[in-house]
């Protein structure tokens, strides 16, 4: 614990930096809005054009399931996908004060991981607490979103917290090592851009992965990414079994180890080519 501790000022610090830039972000939530309003009205296209219309049910999702999915996934990366890692790790590889941190008695891993845990506590306490109460409140009140038992919905909710958690430890590995590919080029931009995309489109941010063709979608489901997005919204959507719950959170949690240590290793491979390239 004594260990743990000099890393609290990363998590406080986060949690006050992400608050210091809250017009960005209440202005990121008023275009989330918009977005989400045309997915449903392109998701309404969709299914009024299937064969067999708004009560069909296209790759195991209803019109109704469709809508709440967009919902909570949107919410669920407003949330989640804070994360300036790379942009970080590039500055301090471009101004050279990446020496500072390597000479100083704490992790450059566990600094970022105190700073994500910071951004995503603030992030869920300001904005994820209601949002989820307002758009589970009207998904639930409008019947899109069936409760079998308060109980039920308690505990996949509790899960669902859980499998957030290591979404939002996971999205911040991946951008950890996308970061440390800055040690080996200066396109902190494409490789940006790159990681936005992949995780966007695996993560079943974009699209349910039960949309992706068979041999793919098998894959994909046991990637890393169908844990960053698509598996918590599904856990709370209760589309999951407890079974089912407990086998996507271990999934993921094994998908964290692994990542950790690959992260580890490519860094102490990296930081031997590193070129300061100012300060």
């Amino acid at each position: 614990m004594r260990r743990l501790r000099k890393y609290k000022p990363f998590v406080r610090a986060s949690a006050i930096d992400m608050m210091a830039y809250r017009f960005n972000i209440i202005t990121w939530a008023i275009v989330t809005v918009f977005e989400v309003a045309c997915l449903i009205f392109l998701w309404l296209a969709v299914y009024q054009s299937s064969e067999g219309g708004i009560d069909s049910s296209i790759n195991g999702f209803t019109y109704k399931e469709m809508i709440v999915y967009v919902v909570l996934t949107t919410i669920f990366g407003f949330i989640t996908f804070n994360d300036d890692t790379l942009w970080f790790i590039n500055r301090d590889i471009r101004q050279g004060t990446i020496g500072n941190f390597l000479i100083k008695p704490i992790s450059y891993r566990g600094k970022f991981i105190a700073s994500n845990i910071g951004a995503f506590l603030m992030m869920s306490i300001v904005f994820g607490i209601p949002l989820y109460a307002a758009g589970l409140g009207v998904l639930i009140g409008i019947g899109y979103l069936p409760v079998a038992s308060v109980w039920d919905f308690i505990a996949h909710f509790a899960l669902f917290l859980v499998a957030s958690v290591l979404a939002c430890l996971l999205n911040g590995v991946i951008s950890y090592i996308f970061g440390i590919l800055c040690f080996y080029t200066s396109a902190a931009w494409g490789l940006n851009a790159l990681k936005t995309t992949v995780i966007s489109f695996l993560s079943g941010t974009l699209l349910p992965i039960a949309f992706f063709p068979n041999v793919f979608r098998e894959i994909v489901t046991y990637m890393p990414f169908a844990g960053m997005s698509q598996n918590p919204v599904l856990i709370l959507m209760m589309k999951y079994d407890y079974l089912e719950c407990c086998k996507v959170i271990l999934i993921s949690l094994a998908w964290l180890v692994l990542l950790e240590l690959f992260a580890k290793l490519l860094f102490s491979r990296a930081i031997k080519v590193v070129t300061v390239q100012g300060g």
